[in-house]
């Protein structure tokens, strides 16, 4: 396979506004011990927005990029290998990943206890604070952060099932010992995150009372296993601090509020969406209700490759929309007005 010296990518430059184009961005080349990958699918996220307008996410004791390329939920195959790795038992040419967002060490104390979503090392994170999946190859420093994806699996599953999966999968472990068929539970937001979150509570049983401010999703939301669905919640016939669980996936003030109404004493609030930098949260009464505010991010490896198993056995089907790469622009602006159901995915490699 011939490997171009150029390519087209997408990104992020001090000091300018919005998503910059560069049609002759250099393809890298793999060093010792690193590969090359064949960028196949990348998922577009709601913190792309976010990272287009406070650049890009801080790394302790490590100076911030002023240039670099977006996109973080990834998948691709092996397109060069660099040296020493010509016999590495599963890291092949034409091997089949997704990535790990962050490049873990593998070393720390979170890393060693399984943790690795965790890591205190300041890790890098492909598309947050270092070159990221909007390109069409992307060089890979950490093999750590290559997982494998089983055979029916598609690339653009395994790429947003990277974070649009993992993430509500990693905060519902959290949890998980609390889901039973007695158990009722709120869940806000039906995005990305959300709509994902349906599928894997419904394996748990619990009772779920699904919101979103779209009409549009009731009758997927319950398809996907809500109980009750509602788009406005002052219809909702629940009382308030009435739910053993609430979940925030979209984290502005407004659903806040909700998830703060409607959390029972004892019960445990899950925040998980990105939507503002700062909440503000009711002091008196949730410490009056006892209530645990548990906050989330990503998921480890391990979590990660399970996912992928679970989305293998049918047990979760992401919806996602391919769309052609030169659209990125035009679906991140959709993206940050609310216009985009689901997620969307694009074929940075033409090839």
């Amino acid at each position: 396979m011939s490997i171009p010296e150029r390519q087209t990518a997408y990104g992020w430059i001090k000091g300018k506004e919005g998503i910059q184009r560069w049609m002759d961005y250099p393809v890298p080349v793999p060093g010792a011990n690193q590969a090359l990958l064949k960028v196949e699918a990348a998922g577009l996220c709601q913190s792309d927005c976010h990272l287009l307008q406070v650049g890009p996410m801080e790394r302790l004791g490590v100076e911030s990029p002023t240039k670099y390329v977006l996109g973080h939920e990834i998948a691709g195959t092996i397109a060069a290998l660099g040296s020493g790795l010509e016999n590495h038992p599963t890291v092949k040419l034409g091997a089949r990943f997704a990535l790990q967002i962050g490049a873990a060490c593998g070393s720390c104390d979170n890393c060693r206890q399984g943790f690795d979503n965790a890591c205190t090392s300041g890790c890098e994170a492909y598309g947050l604070n270092t070159d990221g999946g909007f390109e069409e190859y992307l060089l890979i420093k950490n093999l750590r952060t290559l997982l494998p994806i089983p055979e029916d699996v598609s690339f653009a599953t395994a790429a947003v099932a990277s974070d649009s999966t993992l993430t509500p999968f990693h905060a519902i472990q959290k949890v998980k010992s609390d889901l039973r068929p007695t158990s009722k539970v709120l869940l806000v937001g039906l995005g990305g995150l959300g709509l994902n979150a349906l599928q894997i509570l419904k394996v748990y049983h619990p009772y779920i009372v699904a919101t979103d401010v779209k009409e549009s999703l009731r009758s997927i939301a319950l398809e996907y296993g809500a109980d009750e669905y509602y788009h406005d919640m002052s219809k909702c016939p629940h009382s308030r601090e009435s739910f053993d669980i609430v979940f925030d996936f979209v984290g502005n003030q407004i659903t806040s509020d909700i998830c703060q109404k409607y959390v029972k004493h004892l019960g445990k609030y899950m925040t998980v969406g990105l939507g503002r930098s700062k909440l503000m949260l009711q002091n008196y009464n949730l410490a009056r209700r006892e209530v645990q505010v548990i906050y989330s991010f990503g998921g480890t490896s391990y979590e990660q490759i399970e996912v992928m198993r679970w989305i293998s056995k049918g047990l979760i089907k992401p919806i996602h929309t391919a769309v052609p790469f030169a659209e990125l622009p035009e679906y991140l602006d959709k993206l940050h007005h609310g216009k985009v159901e689901g997620r969307v995915t694009f074929k940075p490699c033409k090839l």
